[in-house]
């Protein structure tokens, strides 16, 4: 399907988080910063392309199970998710050109893109928004929950724990549906639960979290304002009141050149 022409702006912002959802081999979401994330350049608006680029476990990922998921945070909080299938990669052609003429590209200290990757849109909702005067009371709200300990999770390193909690930095949080497609959830208010979890707030932007079924496998992903990107994988919880609670089982650097590293 096509996506509205404000998401397909959205996916166009350079500035903008965005993070892509993928399925590992047992079923469980897997979710990463894809910086690349676009809308191809011929104007089709029923896809999206990325750039093979310092990706290692989404790409096995991707070979192995094409069901995605995509979301888009802008400077703004104006947020979209989608759904999609992914097509496979392409090595030449006018899609690899755009993203290796791409200002993200063509300045970065690592290498260029090996391929294009390309995404058929499946389902695509309506843009919506954070409130910036909300966001500081959601921080509040889930604060309340700091208390709470995630039995059988592992201790996450302090400095990246405190990445997950600022109030600038931008979560992107992955479930699997019931359709077998993952699904992706911004989340921006978020609290330390013990030295193993993370209290993660339900609010107007991400209202569907609070129909997922839980407990079940889940993955959050964060970006901060300096660029710092972390991820942490574990099983997804209700703590009532509007709250979920994520007890992390594993920990993973998400940025070059350690991205995909685990750190516990």
């Amino acid at each position: 399907m096509e996506m509205p022409q404000e998401v397909c702006d959205l996916f166009a912002e350079e500035m903008a988080a965005k993070f892509l959802a993928t399925v590992d081999p047992e079923g469980r979401p897997n979710v990463a910063l894809i910086v690349t994330l676009q809308p191809p350049p011929d104007g089709r608006r029923d896809r999206l392309i990325f750039g093979e680029f310092l990706m290692w476990k989404s790409k096995e990922y991707l070979q192995g199970n094409p069901r995605v998921a995509a979301a888009v945070v802008n400077t703004k909080l104006r947020m979209a998710t989608l759904t999609g299938d992914f097509r496979g990669f392409e090595k030449t052609g006018p899609y690899k050109d755009a993203l290796d003429s791409s200002p993200l590209m063509r300045y970065n200290a690592y290498s260029g893109v090996r391929a294009a990757g390309v995404i058929d849109v499946r389902e695509a909702g309506q843009a919506r928004a954070a409130s910036m005067a909300a966001v500081p009371l959601d921080f509040l709200l889930v604060r309340a929950h700091r208390r709470a300990e995630g039995d059988g999770s592992v201790p996450v390193p302090p400095m990246v724990r405190q990445k997950f909690v600022k109030l600038t930095s931008v979560k992107a949080l992955a479930v699997m549906g019931e359709d077998g497609y993952p699904r992706i959830y911004p989340v921006m208010a978020a609290s330390a639960a013990g030295e193993g979890g993370f209290a993660l707030r339900v609010t107007s932007y991400n209202r569907e979290l609070a129909g997922v079924k839980v407990p079940c496998p889940a993955a959050l992903c964060v970006l901060t304002f300096d660029v710092k990107s972390y991820k942490v994988k574990g099983e997804l919880r209700s703590l009532g009141r509007n709250t979920l609670l994520l007890r992390v089982r594993e920990v993973y650097n998400a940025m070059p050149p350690l991205a995909g590293d685990r750190i516990a």
